[in-house]
C-alpha cells in the first residue's frame, strides 16, 4: 500500500483501511480476528490516554517554568539572568528537555498503523497476518515514545525543580 511518502506517515485513507479489514474478516468475522482486533485496539486507545494525559502534564510543568523566567525583574518569583544566571540555565535546560518530552508524547499520539498488501492477491491469512503485525509495530512504536516521553519529563521536572529551589535558597539565605 505505498502509495507515495505520505503513506510511510500513516496517512492511508479510512475506507482503503476499511476495504483491508473486510478482505481480510471475509463474509463472516472470525471471533478470535475479532478478539485480536479489539485487544489491540484496547492498548492502542490506553496508550494514547497516557500519552495526552503526560502531554497535559508536560504543559502544565513548562508554563510553570517558564513563567518566572518571564516575569519582570524584581518579581517575587522571578529568575534574572544576570543576577542569577546558574538558576536559569537550569530552569531554561529544564524548560528544554519538557519540550521534547511534550514531542515524543505528540509522535505517539500521531503514529499509525499502515499496512501494504500489495503481492497478497487475496490471501485472507497473510493479510490478517499484515494487518496484526501492522498494529503491533504501530503499539510497540508508541510505547517507545511514550517511555521516552516520560524519562525526559522526570528530567526536566528534576532539572527545573533543582534551579528554582536554587534561586530560593539564593534569595532567603
Amino acid at each position: 500500500m505505498s502509495d507515495g511518502p505520505l503513506s510511510r506517515l500513516g496517512a492511508i485513507s479510512t475506507r482503503r483501511a476499511l476495504r483491508q479489514f473486510q478482505a481480510a474478516r471475509g463474509d463472516d468475522l472470525d471471533e478470535g480476528f475479532q478478539r485480536d482486533i479489539e485487544m489491540l485496539w484496547h492498548k492502542d486507545l490506553d496508550l494514547a490516554v497516557k500519552a495526552g494525559g503526560l502531554l497535559a502534564f508536560d504543559g502544565l510543568i513548562l508554563g510553570a517554568g517558564i513563567n518566572p523566567l518571564a516575569a519582570s525583574p524584581g518579581a517575587p518569583i522571578s529568575l534574572d539572568a544576570a543576577t542569577a544566571p546558574g538558576p536559569v540555565v537550569l530552569v531554561a535546560l529544564g524548560v528544554a528537555l519538557l519540550s521534547a518530552a511534550a514531542a515524543f508524547c505528540v509522535r505517539a499520539v500521531m503514529i499509525g498503523e499502515d499496512v501494504d498488501d500489495s503481492g497478497l492477491d487475496g490471501d485472507r491469512t497473510a493479510l490478517v497476518q499484515r494487518m496484526l503485525a501492522a498494529y503491533c509495530v504501530a503499539i510497540d512504536a508508541q510505547a517507545k515514545h511514550l517511555a521516552r516521553a516520560s524519562q525526559l519529563t522526570y528530567a526536566g521536572g528534576g532539572v527545573m525543580a533543582v534551579g528554582f529551589l536554587w534561586s530560593l535558597a539564593s534569595k532567603w539565605l
